[in-house]
């Protein structure tokens, strides 16, 4: 409930990270600027919440609900921090702006300081973007709302905090509403103790938010905060993931804060963070092992080519030079470190990964053992690194070729398309790939039976760290992406500027992308992600239906797992089942878009195996619509089978492929219909015998139908049918054809005149039934 006498809120949004088994929790750059802003306006005059939807995502009724429980609203500001965010961004942004229309809107983060037109176009919800960091621009903003005025400025200057001390302390008690979840929501915790990196590697975005300053709390003030942290939780029962962009720059402010925390006992169950091994001398390394540290060093190439070409440092020799010293004084003090290696950088060619998979391979395995393990990423492209801005210079220059410059305006596969690139004329995708795979898998494993961890529980976090790697580099992640590939490589010379330009999110008003943690949810919301790039989704009714329900609630698990892995394709028979239980997730957005149902709508599913599309169909015409369903029958004379050979439609594309293993329930939820009564609100089930839909829908009186659904393909379309639509632009999708080959996906309209119109909306495989006025009457 809202209590109007409590100070307006500015709410704080962060969308959740997708790669949801690595979460970290904390959100330290929400917390810096939540406690910055009540520092600045005084806790009478304003709230700060934060939402972090790595907990709270559910599904959009849920958020709506908790939104107005944290009323009343002055400002929102949802965090764009990186470009997999952003298409989840804009529709979820389109959402709160439905929702509040009058509530300003900001935006800022990573990609939002690259590209703030991104953010700020016509049609956007967003009101205004921060580039830069946040803390002293959102208060400016606050205290200009408080005042009356309006927020008219849509680009804003965050710039940077120069003195890091002069911020307050880590308000971690923001973060009240979710400390009793905490372990629940990620495994490290993440916390800054410094911003910024004066180097300009080419392929970083770091530059475009925090500039290339180093800036640091005074030791004594990082000290301080992670004994103010260590008053909110335990740290043994954490990996810190200390999140600076490089930690720990300058010698002297290293050792202090090192020295500090081994003498105050500030030892948590393991220290993470990343840094560079160029200034690390034997000291560094030992105090790093005595205060439990963990830490990954870029090496990003051992090709001294490559290292020049990526502006990794001024003498790439000496910097290779200071890898092999670490490794040595890793084993001497039991420091555990991880090297990452970028394989595919702009100008890469064969004798470069070669000479970069030789350093490696002596680096890690000339002892008998090892302290650290190896990452190998393939090159992505960043908005804001100095390569997207120079993207032409590289093309040029060595030839590089990007097939989805703008890959994070487009719905499907952003990790894939960004890593999508010929890295030059020497060089391919296919054969950069190849490479990889036929090199490092055994390499790794190498390093697997040398690692020396520290014979702790920690322990663990490294081996799965090792185990992610060989599952990345496996010979089935190779077969995708080279399937993969060859379908996005095709698919980037067909999408046009209009449609890379003004991407369908930016017009979504239902948000997508906010079940983080359910693993099944994700996985429907990746096939409607895959749908709305192909352009077979574009109406929200349909889009929130698919998204709405579960089809874990309506169909048996195997027809679920077969529905979600094969899009394009008809789910197979089951033994529980006469007839597939539906037809292909793309055939069924199809068919729903030229369905068309609106609010208020009366429809018919008529044979409906399940209760599936008769829930999709009830989501789609709301409270004040009706759903009729007729049930088959199985014992008065109708059946319906499948053909064998079950191709894909048209569109198939071979490269959709999801690997994991499911935990369903295998109940068969189609049963609870067959009592005829109503299933729930606005929804009547009725028996259907031997396909006699006059006798089914006789007690119906003179319904007529704005809407049919008939999932199953017949001869003809059934004329009773076609008789309950209604005028005008009444409508019936179903599948007419022949019975062992593709049927023809149809819409049949009703117009002023009472002609039947067909328009035929694709081609695929359906069940056919079998019975009186099916193929086979019985």
């Amino acid at each position: 409930m809202r209590q109007a006498s409590r100070p307006p809120c500015v709410l704080l949004i962060s969308p959740g990270i997708i790669k949801w088994t690595d979460m970290d929790f904390g959100l330290p750059h929400l917390v810096s600027m939540g406690g910055y802003l009540l520092r600045e306006v005084g806790e009478s005059s304003v709230r700060v919440e934060l939402l972090d939807l790595n907990y709270e995502g559910t599904d959009h009724q849920t958020l709506a609900k908790r939104l107005e429980e944290l009323g009343p609203l002055l400002c929102i500001g949802l965090s764009c921090y990186s470009s997999f965010d952003y298409m989840r961004v804009l529709t979820l942004g389109r959402f709160l702006k439905t929702l509040y229309p009058n509530v300003p809107l900001l935006t800022g983060g990573y990609h939002a300081s690259a590209l703030p037109s991104d953010l700020i176009f016509d049609g956007s919800p967003f009101d205004a973007v921060i580039r830069g960091e946040g803390e002293q621009a959102l208060s400016k903003v606050v205290k200009s709302l408080l005042a009356g005025e309006k927020l008219d400025q849509p680009f804003i200057d965050g710039g940077v905090i120069e003195e890091l001390d002069s911020l307050p302390m880590y308000r971690w008690d923001l973060l009240n509403r979710y400390w009793p979840h905490a372990h629940d929501i990620g495994r490290k915790f993440q916390i800054y103790l410094s911003r910024g990196c004066p180097y300009r590697c080419a392929f970083c975005m770091e530059r475009a938010k925090s500039g290339y300053q180093w800036r640091a709390y005074s030791p004594q003030r990082a000290l301080a905060e992670l004994e103010h942290l260590s008053s909110f939780t335990d740290l043994e029962r954490w990996v810190i993931n200390l999140a600076d962009p490089l930690f720990g720059l300058k010698r002297s402010w290293r050792r202090e804060v090192l020295e500090g925390m081994i003498e105050r006992g500030l030892t948590p169950r393991q220290y993470w963070t990343l840094t560079r091994s160029d200034d690390l001398q034997e000291e560094d390394v030992q105090l790093l092992a005595q205060a439990r540290f963990s830490i990954g060093i870029g090496m990003e190439s051992g090709s001294p080519r490559m290292l020049d070409i990526m502006q990794k440092g001024n003498k790439p020799e000496a910097y290779l030079a200071a890898l092999e010293r670490l490794a040595k004084l890793s084993r001497k003090y039991g420091l555990n470190w991880a090297a990452n290696v970028i394989i595919g950088h702009p100008g890469e060619d064969l004798a470069s990964m070669e000479e970069s998979f030789e350093f490696v391979k002596k680096l890690f395995t000339h002892a008998s053992e090892t302290c650290g393990w190896l990452s190998i990423d393939p090159f992505r492209l960043y908005p804001g690194a100095l390569i997207h801005e120079e993207r032409s210079r590289y093309e040029r220059q060595h030839g590089t070729h990007f097939y989805h410059p703008t890959w994070w305006r487009e719905w499907f596969d952003g990790g894939l398309k960004a890593e999508l690139i010929d890295p030059s004329e020497r060089l391919t995708f296919e054969q950069r790939v190849n490479f990889m795979y036929d090199r490092y898998p055994a390499l790794v494993q190498q390093i697997l039976a040398r690692f020396k961890g520290q014979g702790r529980s920690v322990d663990q976090v490294f081996r799965r760290s090792i185990d992610a790697q060989i599952e990345l580099i496996s010979p089935k992640r190779r077969e995708h992406l080279l399937k993969a590939a060859h379908h996005l490589k095709v698919s980037s010379s067909q999408k046009t500027q209009t449609e890379v330009d003004h991407p369908i999110a930016s017009r979504l008003n239902i948000p997508i992308g906010l079940h983080i943690r359910n693993r099944e949810t994700r996985r429907r919301e990746d096939v409607i992600k895959l749908l709305l790039e192909v352009g077979a989704l574009r109406s929200e009714r349909v889009i929130e239906a698919l998204l709405s329900v579960s089809h874990d609630e309506h169909l048996s698990s195997d027809v679920a797992e077969a529905f979600l892995s094969s899009p394009y394709q008809a789910p197979p028979l089951t033994s529980r089942s006469v007839q597939p239980e539906v037809i292909s997730f793309y055939a069924l957005a199809l068919g729903l878009e030229a369905l068309g149902p609106c609010e208020g709508d009366v429809v018919l599913d008529a044979l409906a195996e399940t209760s599936y599309v008769s829930a999709l169909l009830k989501c789609a015409v709301g409270e004040e619509g009706r759903v009729v369903s007729l049930r088959p029958n199985r014992n008065k004379g109708i059946k319906l089978s499948a053909v064998s050979d079950l191709n894909a439609l048209t569109h198939l594309r071979d490269w959709w492929s999801r690997s994991a293993e499911r935990d369903q329930s295998t109940s068969d939820q189609g049963e609870q219909l067959d009592s005829g009564k109503l299933s729930y609100d606005r929804q009547l089930t009725l028996p259907l015998n031997g396909l006699d839909w006059k006798q089914a829908l006789s007690g119906l009186g003179d319904l007529r139908f704005d809407g049919i659904w008939l999932g199953a393909a017949l001869p003809s379309a059934p004329q009773p049918l076609l008789a309950r639509l209604c005028p005008p632009m009444g409508r019936l999708v179903t599948l007419l054809g022949p019975r062992f080959r593709p049927q023809d996906l149809v819409c049949l309209s009703l117009d002023e005149a009472g002609t039947i119109n067909e328009r035929r909306l694709g081609r695929s495989f359906a069940p056919v039934a079998v019975g009186q006025g099916g193929w086979v009457n019985r």
